[in-house]
């Protein structure tokens, strides 16, 4: 999906990761108590909002949660648990990176032009994003840090990344692993600490959707 969108499609989607853009705040790993097809059983999701305007993704939100509620009986609540997990946190030695000092990401389809949303991507040794404040970044981090990643650099701002790495499934003796990389290339440095983690825990979902 790219923003601002006036229809939200998706092919072979699990109700786990439309939940987790439906809910802000929400990742895959953040959700509990789903049944077992939760994450298994896969649909395909068109939807048009009403009228022409563009949606921006904060925007959208709401409606696809009156999606899931209306069409597949969702009923969620959140809870806050302290789990195992990191800081995103700046390195001694300070940042290494300016807002807007890098040159942005390309998206997979090689576009040329720079993204007007803020977005992300991880790649086989690398991370990118483009218009992406830390918050974002922590969030992204999680995939390759494997926990949860919560932002304490205290720093605003939108920022152009590109981080490479070295990872266990696609190793290479010419790139660092992901702690070292991130000090190295941007300054910063996951601290490993329990963090407060935003739960979405689901009491109650259909399999199958209600007719249109």
């Amino acid at each position: 999906m790219t923003y601002p969108a006036n229809r939200f499609t998706a092919s072979r989607i699990s109700l786990e990761l439309l939940t987790s853009i439906a809910y802000e705040g929400i990742s895959n790993r953040n959700i509990s108590g789903g049944p077992s097809w939760f994450d298994s059983q896969l649909y395909d999701i068109s939807a048009k909002v009403e009228g022409d305007g563009g949606l921006t993704r904060e925007q959208m939100q709401p409606l696809l949660q009156n999606l899931l509620k209306d069409r597949f009986h969702l009923v969620a609540h959140r809870e806050q648990k302290l789990v195992s997990g990191y800081a995103l946190v700046v390195a001694k030695g300070g940042l290494k990176m300016h807002p807007d000092a890098l040159q942005p990401s390309k998206k997979v389809d090689s576009a040329d032009t720079k993204a007007e949303q803020p977005g992300g991507q991880i790649l086989q040794n690398e991370l990118r994003g483009w218009k992406m404040d830390f918050g974002f970044l922590a969030s992204l981090l999680e995939i390759p840090a494997g926990g949860h990643v919560i932002d304490k650099t205290g720093i605003a701002g939108d920022y152009d990344i590109k981080l490479s790495y070295a990872t266990a499934r696609f190793p290479d003796s010419n790139l660092p692993d992901l702690f070292t990389a991130l000090q190295e290339q941007l300054g910063l440095k996951l601290v490993p600490q329990k963090v407060p983690v935003d739960i979405l825990v689901i009491d109650h979902v259909d399999k199958v959707p209600t007719e249109n």
